[in-house]
């Protein structure tokens, strides 16, 4: 059996360089993202678990937690020298959970009273309760935000290594109950049941109607943008956390959600491409 190579979750391209001399046979990962791969103090998110997983493979993370869009424009220098670099087999990303269902929702929530502006994107059937507390046309720009966001990475892999595979993920269907992050004497958070709560949204079905339908949006965008993309692949971990106790807080899972994110959703999509 291959000897695993340790550590395999590397922070700075100096320690990355020099793994890849002593094993330059391995996979190659980066990992570029918001608190879903980056999730302090406990190595509980996602690109922990995978580089457990895949032993043989070495990961450059580039996550950093709350990442929004604009902390994402300002990584992307460095994240297009890496891609050029070091040319991965795999390059993982998460973001569009702060702009779609975190901090950036007060942009969008609005008071039944206040107008309507449905913007130009196909909704299908909106539920009655999305029409009145989402302003559409501003949630269009938010989910067009997002796919740009990913579009830069995917023109920088085209540019120089075109068999390099993105993946995505959709997150998963949040429970919006007032529960914040907490490390130590530090608090962030709640985002979503504040911004609901501000516009008079406080009854928690309908809380959840709203957030999931959010989550759906942005899962069929992706689809949209996978299926014009070549080498893009999107992971539906939708549906996979079904109760509030696999959620540590308003949106970030447990250990154990974590775990069975990456197990179910992640680690399938993921083999044979790393190891």
């Amino acid at each position: 059996m291959p000897t695993r190579i340790v550590p395999n979750m590397l922070y700075t391209i100096a320690a990355y360089e020099a793994a890849l001399r002593r094993h330059p046979q391995a996979r190659r990962a980066l990992c570029f993202g918001d608190s879903w791969f980056q999730y302090p103090p406990h190595a509980i998110d996602v690109t922990k678990l995978l580089a457990r997983t895949f032993g043989q493979s070495l990961f450059l993370n580039e996550a950093v937690p709350g990442r929004d869009s604009a902390q994402w424009k300002l990584a992307l220098p460095r994240v297009q020298r890496e891609i050029g670099s070091f040319r991965f087999d795999a390059i993982l990303l998460s973001t569009g959970g702060n702009d779609i269902v975190g901090s950036e929702m007060a942009e969008f929530v609005k008071t039944p009273t206040r107008p309507q502006a449905i913007g130009t994107r196909d909704w299908g059937v909106v539920p009655p309760v999305v029409f009145d507390y989402v302003r559409l046309e501003t949630f269009q720009h938010a989910l067009e935000y997002a796919i740009k966001d990913f579009s830069e990475v995917v023109g920088y892999r085209d540019a120089s290594a075109p068999d390099s595979i993105v993946f995505v993920h959709t997150y998963d269907y949040i429970f919006p109950d007032g529960r914040p992050y907490q490390l130590g004497p530090l608090t962030l958070g709640p985002w979503v049941k504040p911004a609901f709560e501000a516009v008079g949204l406080i009854d928690p079905v309908e809380q959840r109607i709203v957030t999931g339908w959010l989550l759906d949006q942005f899962a069929a965008a992706l689809r949209a943008y996978a299926s014009v993309t070549p080498n893009f692949r999107v992971i539906d971990s939708r549906g996979t956390l079904t109760t509030a106790r696999q959620w540590g807080n308003e949106i970030h899972p447990t250990a154990s959600g974590f775990r069975r994110i990456v197990e179910t959703c992640w680690l399938p999509a993921l083999r044979g491409i790393l190891a």
